[in-house]
């Protein structure tokens, strides 16, 4: 699989919390990647992981929490829940469709590819397109 294809932004749904986990995977250089996660109003967590060579899977190097933001009620068990997923460290990470399969201490979350900033860039693009294309003056 492309490693292309596991880079984006993905979003987990959980009856554990009002707002979806954002998450978005980046392939910064070579083999060292970053998983960077949010919950809206929450605090940023992220995980910087090294793709483990003539193997499958990812090493985590090194988790942060900014444990800034006093995270609203409604979102506090699924933020400490996804945090300490997050701790045991990433180990893997597939692509299904249009899920990502993100594997850490031997358990799987399944996260939905979060579209959001395509369908924006769409309405902005089809808005642009309209103003353009009615525009004759006789």
């Amino acid at each position: 699989m492309s490693v292309k294809a596991l880079e984006g932004d993905w979003q987990f749904v959980s009856d554990k919390g009002y707002d979806p986990v954002k998450i978005s995977i980046k392939n910064i250089m070579g083999s060292d990647w970053i998983v960077a996660c949010m919950i809206p109003k929450g605090n940023m967590m992220a995980s910087m992981l090294k793709k483990v060579e003539d193997e499958e899977g990812f090493k985590l190097v090194n988790f942060n929490c900014s444990n800034k933001k006093e995270t609203p009620k409604e979102n506090k068990e699924l933020e400490d829940d996804f945090k300490t997923f997050l701790e045991k460290g990433i180990s893997n990470l597939v692509r299904d469709e249009k899920n990502l399969i993100i594997t850490a201490g031997g358990e799987g979350r399944i996260m939905t590819q979060d579209d959001v900033l395509k369908k924006q860039d769409e309405a902005k693009n089809a808005k642009l397109s309209a103003v353009r294309g009615g525009g004759r003056f006789r």
